[in-house]
């Protein structure tokens, strides 16, 4: 038995070190990922363009840049912990579940550097420190990935991706071989990882620990070694492919106690079966009350999605006759369901339509003063040509009685829209609209785009000369419509944005003022469910980022499929 012990070990340390080869596969794609997103050339291009001297770190290179890193970033839940860019000129761009920022700090100065691989451009698993640049300083280890240059040999900067060690310490906790006994985990250069000892993290392994590695073979392995004239099992799990191991220190006396608990539960196993043998006979002498129990079985596990479903009791006895009383109660529960289930749609209509209405004569109100304006000014022929795209506007909104548009029709409202703020604004106003053609296949809600960018028009002067610098983006991206509306305005203190997000998930169609991002997002709730999203990102005296996403529907002039009220 003590030799079965002794294969049990490995076999255990071999499925925690696969777990352990699939994390680092995960966090090792992360850099790589960026040669295979779409748009790869133009990431490519941003990473490249830190090292062009005629390039600044202005707002809008640094958004650029934020945005590459942010598609690499986070998709793999909490493991990664922050993602730096290394540019030639000698500094970095750092970015974290926090947000991101520029640093002075040199890849040449890094532990790292010797190691880049300016071959192949692999990445390099490094290994465990303490990050000075997360909060409480959790002990991680980075993967780095060299950006290739057109020169051979050659390098564009270096991607950092810092992984946590708390993905590996989950998978150890669930090994427990007793008082006394040690887990490490080691990467491909004997690194420690990770132990169960904390004080050895981040140290090389060297003899003191029981041997050395060049002396063992590839695989999986148990034998037995002393210690400070203390007995011990090692037993370990070296992955061919990764190189990283998995190692365990187990005190002799805790496998002596095992092989006593397992004839233990041996023979408490044999009674127990000889006990299950007795209940099935009893089982038996008791199996006319079937019928009860299968009636019984369905009244505890009734399913509200199927409550058409026949009687499974056919009997013309007492059990018949229950069993027929309560198919014509499930009948009368599935009619009152549908009738619930009815109601429920037809308020969500209500309330859609009700967001939709108020939207209406707020954005008249605006639009008629800032024809007044106009006027009063002395601008008449740009005060009458506000007025016919007025008319165009309210002949749009009028005409509009479902839920999804075309998008074409929604991006010339926005455009109209927008030359009505050029008569208020002037020269003050520029607007970059970038609309990826794949969007005008489908259909999205009606005037959603014109809250969010009167908003940005509201908040976005800039604190410096007064402009108005908008950007607005629409794109496709797996099976969801994506956009971005960004202004280059005074932005919000973190205070604020968690207010104003508060407020977005508490807004009462009844409130005054303010109705623009709550409406836009009440409404993305209501058609599409827990699966749309509206996010915002500011950054005071910076600017602010407002972004939605939403799945695609087909291109189509009927409504949108509402979410499911049940949901």
């Amino acid at each position: 038995m003590e030799t079965q012990v002794g294969d049990f070990v490995p076999q255990v340390l071999e499925q925690v070190g696969a777990r352990i080869d699939g994390y680092v596969d995960e966090l090792l794609m992360v850099p790589q990922s960026i040669f295979y997103m779409p748009g790869e050339s133009d990431a490519l291009g941003v990473l490249r363009a830190a090292n062009d001297p005629a390039v600044t770190r202005s707002l809008e290179y640094t958004l650029d840049l934020h945005a590459v890193l942010n598609r690499l970033n986070f998709r793999t839940g909490e493991n990664l912990q922050s993602i730096t860019f290394y540019s030639l000129a000698g500094d970095a761009y750092l970015l974290t579940k926090g947000g991101g920022m520029w640093v002075e700090r040199n890849y040449k100065d890094q532990p790292w550097y010797g190691e880049l691989d300016t071959e192949y451009y692999a990445p390099t698993v490094w290994g465990t420190y303490q990050d000075e640049t997360v909060t409480g300083r959790p002990y991680v280890f980075s993967i780095v990935q060299p950006v290739q240059s057109a020169k051979r040999h050659r390098i564009d900067g270096v991607i950092q991706v810092s992984g946590s060690i708390e993905a590996i310490s989950a998978m150890i906790r669930k090994v427990n071989f007793g008082a006394g006994s040690i887990v490490y985990v080691l990467d491909h250069r004997n690194h420690i990882v990770f132990s169960t000892n904390p004080s050895v993290i981040g140290q090389a392994w060297n003899r003191s620990y029981g041997f050395d590695w060049g002396e063992r073979p590839v695989g999986a392995d148990s034998f037995e070694l002393e210690l400070e004239d203390k007995p011990y099992l090692f037993s370990y799990n070296w992955s061919s492919d990764s190189g990283w191991k998995v190692v365990s220190l187990i005190p002799s006396e805790n496998l002596s106690k095992g092989i006593y608990r397992i004839k233990f539960w041996t023979y408490a196993v044999v009674a127990s079966g000889i006990l299950i043998v007795f209940g099935l006979a009893l089982a038996i002498a008791y199996g006319f009350t079937k019928p009860l129990r299968k009636l019984s079985d369905r009244i505890k596990h009734l399913d509200l999605q199927h409550l058409d479903k026949p009687p499974d009791v056919d009997r013309l006895d007492e059990v018949g006759h229950l069993s027929n009383s309560f198919q014509n109660m499930i009948k009368r529960m599935n009619g009152l369901f549908g009738e619930i289930t009815h109601e429920k749609v037809l308020k969500q209509e209500a309330e859609i339509k009700a967001l939709q209405s108020q939207i209406n004569p707020h954005f008249i109100h605006n639009a008629l003063e800032t024809i007044r304006m106009t006027y009063k000014s002395g601008r008449h022929e740009n005060g009458e040509q506000g007025l016919i795209s007025l008319g165009h506007v309210l002949r749009y909104q009028a005409a509009q009685e479902q839920d999804a548009i075309p998008f074409s029709a929604e991006l010339e409202f926005l455009n109209k829209y927008l030359s009505l703020q050029k008569l208020r604004y002037g020269d003050r106003l520029s607007v970059d609209l970038e609309v990826d053609p794949e969007v005008e296949k489908h259909s999205i809600p009606y005037m959603i785009l014109q809250p969010l960018v009167e908003n940005a028009l509201k908040y976005g002067v800039s604190s410096f000369d007064h402009s108005i610098a908008l950007t607005v983006r629409i794109g496709v991206e797996d099976g969801f419509i994506t956009g971005d509306v960004i202004d280059e305005g005074k932005g919000m203190s973190p205070e604020r944005l968690e207010q104003v997000i508060a407020e977005m998930g508490a807004f009462s169609g009844n409130r005054q003022g303010g109705i623009g991002l709550a409406n836009v997002y009440q409404r993305l709730q209501l058609l599409f469910g827990p699966s749309a999203e509206l996010h915002i990102e500011s950054h005071q005296e910076v600017g602010t980022i407002v972004s939605f996403r939403f799945p695609v529907r087909p291109h189509n002039k009927g409504k949108l499929k509402h979410a499911n009220p049940n949901r």
